[in-house]
């Protein structure tokens, strides 16, 4: 009984990952970056001045009923060598922890990539947080301003916003990957992640716009 209600709460997990079209995932994601700009200093510019990628989840689902895991829909960037954001992509994260726990959270997480390596890795099919790169819960600029020993050597940084505040979180052994269909959908069949991201950059519609806009109050 418990087996198939688990599987259960995955499918209808699933389902609710299924609705934000590429739009909207763009839209939800520039919002989240303005939010983040304007915390009043809540991440620090020595990490925010780092940056060689973001990815932003709008709305990613944290479900546990004995199997437990973090999922989302979501957009990545990459800073070109000459210093510009280059064209959005989608991608989606996905981790599973097993152990008692029970509950559905719904919140945003962002993650700066702050090594050329580690914005590369992006480009990859998928990423392993931990593995592939290392990750930490980024600091906050209250305690980082107390404490100049702040260790800034992780290749990326992971906050969530939680009750309208970002925190730091930690994400290893999440998986991040390319989210194809999202990619077609939005820019045509054959496009992907590497080809979009490297493309000349694209000024075409409101939703880009609209998140080229947010990517520059960083």
């Amino acid at each position: 009984m418990k087996k198939y209600l688990v599987v259960l709460i995955f499918s209808i997990l699933c389902v609710t990952l299924a609705i934000a079209g590429p739009r909207e995932a763009l839209l939800n994601s520039a919002n989240i970056i303005k939010e983040m700009a304007r915390s009043h200093g809540t991440i620090p510019h020595a990490v925010l001045s780092k940056a060689r990628a973001v990815v932003v989840f709008p709305d990613a689902k944290k479900i546990g009923f004995f199997l437990g895991g973090e999922f989302g829909h979501g957009v990545a960037v990459i800073k070109k060598l000459d210093g510009r954001w280059g064209n959005p992509f989608f991608v989606r994260l996905e981790g599973g922890s097993l152990g008692w726990q029970f509950g559905f959270e719904m919140n945003s997480i962002l993650l700066i990539f702050n090594t050329q390596n580690s914005a590369d890795s992006l480009l990859e099919n998928s990423i392993t947080m931990g593995a592939d790169a290392s990750i930490s819960a980024g600091p906050l600029s209250q305690s980082f301003e107390k404490n100049s020993k702040i260790d800034l050597s992780a290749e990326i940084f992971s906050y969530r916003k939680a009750k309208g505040l970002f925190i730091g979180i930690s994400l290893k052994g999440t998986v991040i990957r390319h989210d194809v269909n999202k990619d077609i959908e939005y820019y045509g069949n054959g496009m992907k992640a590497p080809n979009i991201a490297m493309m000349p950059i694209r000024k075409d519609s409101f939703a880009i716009k609209e998140f080229r806009t947010a990517l520059n109050l960083l």
